[in-house]
């Protein structure tokens, strides 16, 4: 007989552990998975799966500022491998003294509305 998988998901971390250490007390074979999706995290892949998913994702890890600020310049420069584009933007953040890049596609640029010009005299 195989064995049945549950799978629970939480807010919270610390309310995750908790629970892990629960099933494992009672003799569950208990273990963590990964939340992060499984997704390509450079290339071509990655441009092409951010321009289907809007919103700020994080792309990649760092614990040098300067390498993370190096990472975001490519991006938004379009110096990066898939991102030639120029039609992203990336960001970074601080988390536990690590630096975070997080990116997104902007899409196409909104097109300006014309003004109508109907019951106007020419000047000349």
């Amino acid at each position: 007989m195989g064995k049945t998988t549950i799978r629970v998901q939480f807010d919270d971390p610390l309310d995750a552990a908790h629970f892990l250490q629960q099933c494992r007390k009672k003799g569950l074979d208990a273990e963590l998975e990964d939340s992060r999706p499984q997704i390509k995290r450079n290339g071509p892949a990655l441009a092409a799966w951010l321009k289907t998913h809007p919103g700020w994702y994080e792309v990649g890890e760092s614990v040098n500022r300067t390498a993370a600020n190096k990472a975001v310049l490519k991006i938004r420069n379009g110096e990066r491998r898939g991102f030639e584009s120029g039609k992203f933007e990336a960001r970074m953040e601080n988390r536990d003294g690590r630096w975070l890049v997080y990116a997104r596609h902007i899409g196409r640029p909104a097109r300006p509305k014309v003004q109508p010009t109907t019951g106007m005299d020419p000047l000349f």
